[in-house]
């Protein structure tokens, strides 16, 4: 009977801690939702990923190999501090995209203190999010733990029926976030743009995505930023955390 006890009340904080966690990501998400919006109605749209990306590779294409032994390649640091990095960088977050690229700006960022520069990383990784939502949604593609029918080390973000791998969310953010925060520190451009490549690699070492969906999405992040780099507002709003950076040496 206690042991039956222990086993159900793990089952329960198991389940209560997923349902937490997806509390919190579904939180994250509408704060990026809640964002300004650089690139309003009536304006010309950004770019719909679906429209330029290519067709990701199946099984059946040669290309698929690439990704296939880059996924080994991934799981090879899995258990090492770069799988735990990989791990960590799993979240979505504001804060945490925040203090991942603070060693690279030479600055503790936080909401708190960098507020303007926050609602930049906001809007402009919500305008990345927004320029891949057909995408992922026309490809339906399978994610590699799926298909390979292997664990991840974030088994609480597995779901049967994600069929949302092409292109990467995260890396779409990653990359939007590192473009973005190399205009406004661009004597810093090297370091930052270095953790927004790794944080993409990150999802390749998890399992969550393949090679091929984190390039795509790094396309499809630069032709985001290229089309947020067309509206003045957006150039403003970079001076602006720029200065606030400035004022906190």
């Amino acid at each position: 009977m206690f042991r039956l006890f222990i086993t159900l009340y793990f089952l329960c904080a198991t389940t209560l801690s997923i349902t937490a966690q997806n509390d919190s990501v579904k939180q994250q998400i509408e704060a990026y939702k809640k964002a300004h919006k650089f690139v309003k109605k009536g304006m010309p749209p950004l770019p719909d990923a679906s429209r330029f990306l290519p067709t990701p590779p199946n099984e059946n294409d040669t290309k698929f190999v690439s990704d296939s032994c880059m996924y080994e390649w991934g799981k090879t640091f899995r258990g090492t501090l770069r799988g735990d990095t990989a791990i960590a960088d799993a979240g979505y977050a504001i804060a945490y995209f925040l203090k991942r690229f603070s060693p690279a700006l030479n600055q503790d960022l936080t909401p708190e203190t960098h507020p303007k520069l926050t609602q930049l990383l906001l809007s402009a990784m919500d305008a990345g999010n927004r320029s891949i939502q057909k995408a992922k949604k026309g490809f339906a593609r399978r994610r590699p733990y799926q298909y390979f029918g292997e664990g991840t080390p974030t088994p609480q973000e597995e779901y049967p029926n994600d069929f949302t791998s092409y292109p990467s969310g995260h890396s779409v953010r990653a990359w939007m976030a590192a473009l973005t925060l190399t205009a406004v520190s661009p004597e810093n451009a090297d370091e930052i743009m270095k953790i927004g490549y790794e944080i993409g690699q990150s999802r390749v070492i998890v399992g969550f995505h393949y090679q091929s969906d984190v390039d795509a999405a790094r396309l499809a992040a630069s032709a985001a930023f290229a089309r947020l780099c067309a509206e003045k507002s957006f150039f403003e709003a970079i001076e602006k955390a720029r200065m606030e950076m400035k004022s906190k040496n």
